[in-house]
C-alpha cells in the first residue's frame, strides 16, 4: 500500500489504528518515514509515547535505528524512555551504535542512556560498535564508562569482536582503555 493510501486509511479509521505487521503505532510509522511534523502532531494525541510494537520496540528505538537526532530530541522531550529495552534486551543506544549513528549516540548518552545494558546475547553497545568498526562511537561509549571487559555469549569481549572483523584501529583504542586480548 502506498504512503498516501496508508495515511488516508489511517485518518479514516482513527488514531488508534495499528499499521503494519509489526503492530507499529501510527507514531512509529511517521518516525520511520522521518516525518517530524506528522510525528509532532501525533505525539499530542498519543496516550503512551513508550508504547511497544510486537517485538517490544518503542518509537525511540525506531528513531535511534535511523539516527534521526531531531526526532530523538522531540521524543525524549515528550517523555520517551531513553533506557527502555525491547524483548531481546536492545536499547535505543544499542541500535544507534550498531548502525553507526554517531550524533544519535552522542545525544542519547547526553540524556542518560545506559552504556552497561546487555542484549539477550550479553552484548553491549560497545560490542556492536566495535564489531561494526564505528571508531567514533566506540570512543564515545568508552568516554561514557563502557566496560571493556564484558564477555558475551560467544565469549567475546569488545576487543575480540573488533578483532573478528580486523578492526585494528578499534583494537588499539580499546587497549588504551585497558582492554586485553
Amino acid at each position: 500500500m502506498n504512503m498516501l493510501r496508508r495515511k488516508i486509511l489511517f485518518l479514516a479509521l482513527g488514531a488508534s489504528l495499528l499499521i503494519g505487521c509489526d503492530n507499529n503505532t501510527p507514531l512509529m510509522e511517521e518516525v520511520q518515514n522521518g516525518e517530524i511534523e506528522n510525528a509532532r502532531a501525533l505525539i499530542a494525541t498519543t496516550a503512551d509515547i513508550n508504547e511497544r510494537n510486537s517485538y517490544g520496540w518503542t518509537v525511540l528505538m525506531h528513531a535511534a535505528r535511523l539516527g534521526n537526532v531531531e526526532l530523538l530530541k522531540l521524543l525524549v522531550e515528550n517523555g520517551a524512555d531513553v533506557n527502555a529495552q525491547d524483548e531481546d534486551g536492545w536499547s535505543a543506544l544499542m541500535r544507534a551504535a550498531l548502525k553507526g549513528h554517531t550524533e544519535a549516540v552522542r545525544y542519547l548518552l547526553s540524556v542518560g542512556a545506559d552504556v552497561s545494558f546487555k542484549d539477550n546475547t550479553n552484548s553491549t553497545a560497545l560490542h556492536w560498535a566495535a564489531l561494526r568498526g564505528h571508531k567514533d562511537i566506540v570512543l564515545l561509549l568508552l568516554d561514557a564508562g563502557a566496560d571493556v571487559t564484558v564477555v558475551n555469549n560467544r565469549r567475546w569481549t569488545p576487543i575480540k569482536a573488533a578483532g573478528t572483523e580486523g578492526e585494528n584501529d578499534i583494537i588499539m583504542l580499546l587497549k588504551r582503555y585497558g582492554a586485553t586480548e
